[in-house]
């Protein structure tokens, strides 16, 4: 597994050098400044475009810490209220006081979400990284096998977990898989012919 300090998903130029998706989502978030405007709150791209598995509908999931809910709130609002489908909402998610903050430019969806964790910690990064681990390790017909689930309208976790033959809750599922090792990931992708 990959040490934190190296993990080139915790730098968003890798968007720079990466698919042409990627290369668009990093020229829309240096246009309008949004990984700027979040940088007291450690913001962390998650989902399936850092990975190479989204489709069409695919929104930008940005993680981010807050110690003040209230703090977040006002960046969000001072920042991205006159941009288009803006919508700032609480809910708790996980026992947790989840914060989420919607919006448009003319070329993505963006969602924020904000915990009191880091966003390593928060479930939709564990999720990715699982998710990658499986990508890297299996051949090319399980990312092929994903996205036709996926533009089929499947949700990302249940595309894996029915992939892989994972049985019960897709999003708990996987984050039994984030402790597991490579060998145990290539024996269930080898298991179902990945």
């Amino acid at each position: 597994m990959q040490s934190l300090e190296t993990n080139p998903f915790l730098q968003p130029d890798y968007l720079r050098l990466g698919n042409p998706k990627q290369q668009e989502l990093w020229a829309d978030l240096e246009k309008w400044k949004i990984i700027k405007h979040l940088n007291g709150f450690k913001p962390t791209l998650a989902g399936t475009i850092p990975i190479g598995i989204d489709t069409e509908k695919s929104d930008v999931d940005i993680l981010v810490k807050f110690n003040l809910p209230s703090h977040l709130q006002k960046v969000c609002y001072a920042k991205f209220r006159n941009l288009p489908n803006y919508s700032f909402s609480e809910k708790t998610i996980s026992l947790r006081v989840s914060l989420i903050c919607r919006f448009s430019t003319s070329k993505f969806q963006y969602e924020i979400f904000g915990q009191s964790v880091e966003p390593t910690e928060q479930y939709a990064w564990i999720h990715m990284m699982v998710e990658n681990r499986f990508l890297n390790l299996a051949n090319d017909r399980f990312r092929v096998s994903i996205l036709d689930l996926k533009r089929n309208g499947m949700k990302t976790e249940h595309a894996f977990c029915q992939t892989l033959s994972l049985k019960g809750d897709p999003f708990k599922t996987l984050l039994l898989w984030n402790q597991k090792s490579d060998d145990e990931y290539r024996d269930l992708l080898s298991k179902n012919g990945f």
